[in-house]
């Protein structure tokens, strides 16, 4: 299984604040090549992320991750997303949108620390959905 890890779990992870579930969780994903890194969180992760030790943290994320860029559709996807949910009182960061929306678009679990990404991930149109 695949599954896409948003910049809240991997500064959750380099802080040591992750559940041993969740240490397994992103081992396992790791051994299996199944990480999805979207270029969204990749350039959040480079922007919050700035001492050396943190720098080596991210290139060995990057080396185990299967990179995903930004598509041209992710964008109006993101659009059509943030209407749905503002209608139903969730409004996400644009960043949020858009990791969301490649996680939609792959079909793969979003793996988050996000009280917005609760909030969204738990209206109808996403339960039963592979984010």
């Amino acid at each position: 299984m695949r599954a896409v890890v948003d910049t809240s779990l991997w500064i959750d992870a380099w802080r040591g604040n992750v559940t041993e579930a969740e240490k397994q969780q992103i081992g396992d994903l790791w051994r299996h090549s199944s990480v999805v890194l979207p270029q969204i969180v990749w350039l959040e992760l480079q922007v919050g992320l700035r001492s050396p030790a943190e720098r080596e943290f991210l290139l060995d994320v990057r080396s185990v991750s299967h990179w995903e860029p930004l598509t041209e559709s992710d964008g109006l996807e993101a659009e059509r997303l943030a209407t749905l949910l503002r209608g139903k009182g969730v409004v996400l960061p644009v960043g949020d949108l858009l990791i969301l929306t490649v996680a939609w678009r792959l079909g793969v679990p979003l793996l988050h620390h996000d009280e917005d990404f609760t909030r969204a991930l738990k209206l109808p149109e996403f339960i039963g959905q592979r984010v």
